[in-house]
């Protein structure tokens, strides 16, 4: 089996890497100061049509289908783009399973910011990621996936490690509902999604300690002619490609239908988390000291692989994983 991207699947990927490269420079985030998502940038990314790629064209998509949309968001990834850009397009697929047709147009259209919603085992209340431009959330963590309206909710401002996210608690048991369906379906794009950004994560890393692996010199050498350097770098290709070669499959078992695409699924998102993470602690860690600099991009991604890896499963991803796997 082939997995990798076709002519027309790599125009998509083309496409949103040029935009992110042209309007969302990682300067960015030291230009503006965070770098968070505006309603002017979300009604620029529907015009690009980002909002409703994989939907139908009665929904108001452009009748791609998820393999097109899981190649944007792993560009979303290596870019550092607006996380935002995740609740939106999964409220689009809740709204239009559940038959809510002129709400999944709007959110299509940029109409609406959409949290996501994080059950905390902790307390009663919910953690909402990019909250301040949203009129809904979108809840996973039951049976049911729900898009709540925020219309009235009181939120509480909390810090996030990546500051180009914002994230508060709020208590939504008395919010209405604006969209209700089964969970399963949008929770494994949710997890297909996220994962294809921590896969972006992985590349972007890898490339940049590669890069300067080659012009960084100590002792009359590159440092990539070291050992030291080089294996730990082969390493983290060898992650990503396989990494990237999962999240493939799992695109192409949810395009397919499969009997077995939520495990895909999953098993991208667990294997993502991890090596996200330790790609962008690798990344750190060969560059040297000037890497643990704020002048640095470095730490961008580490920080926004460590926000990624806790959305829609983290610890306990491993554990369904075991039970998806004993109820083949």
């Amino acid at each position: 089996m082939d997995l990798e991207p076709n002519g027309d699947e790599q125009q998509v990927i083309d496409a949103a890497a040029d935009y992110l490269r042209g309007a969302l420079p990682l300067e960015r985030f030291r230009r503006d100061g965070e770098g968070r998502f505006t309603a002017r940038l979300r009604s620029d990314i529907a015009e690009l049509g980002w909002f409703g790629m994989g939907l139908s064209e009665e929904a108001g998509g452009f009748g791609f289908s998820i393999v097109e949309e899981t190649l944007s968001f792993r560009e979303i990834g290596r870019h550092l783009g607006p996380n935002a850009v995740l609740g939106i397009c999964l409220a689009a697929r809740l709204a239009a399973e559940a038959g809510q047709t002129d709400l999944a147009q709007s959110l299509v259209a940029g109409g609406h910011g959409v949290a996501l919603a994080q059950a905390d085992p902790n307390r009663p209340t919910m953690r909402l990621y990019d909250a301040d431009d949203a009129d809904f959330a979108i809840d996973l963590s039951g049976a049911e996936a729900r898009l709540l309206s925020l219309d009235g909710i009181p939120t509480q401002g909390r810090a996030c490690l990546d500051r180009s996210i914002t994230i508060a608690d709020a208590d939504l048991s008395a919010c209405a509902i604006a969209a209700r369906a089964p969970v399963a379906a949008t929770l494994r794009a949710a997890r297909l999604f996220t994962a294809a950004m921590l896969v972006g994560i992985c590349e972007a890393t890898t490339d940049m300690i590669n890069d300067y692996a080659k012009i960084r010199h100590t002792f009359g050498r590159p440092i990539g002619s070291y050992q030291a350097v080089r294996h730990p770098i082969a390493d983290m290709a060898t992650r990503t490609f396989a990494t990237r070669q999962q999240l493939f499959l799992a695109a192409v078992s949810c395009r397919d239908g499969s009997t077995d695409a939520d495990m895909q699924a999953a098993t991208a998102k667990l294997l993502a988390n991890e090596a996200a993470l330790l790609n962008a602690d690798a990344n750190i860690q060969l560059h040297g000291g000037i890497a643990t600099t704020d002048e640095h991009d470095a730490h961008y991604f580490m920080k926004r692989a460590n926000v990624l890896a806790r959305l829609f499963g983290d610890r306990v991803l491993a554990r369904e994983l075991n039970s998806m796997a004993f109820a083949a």
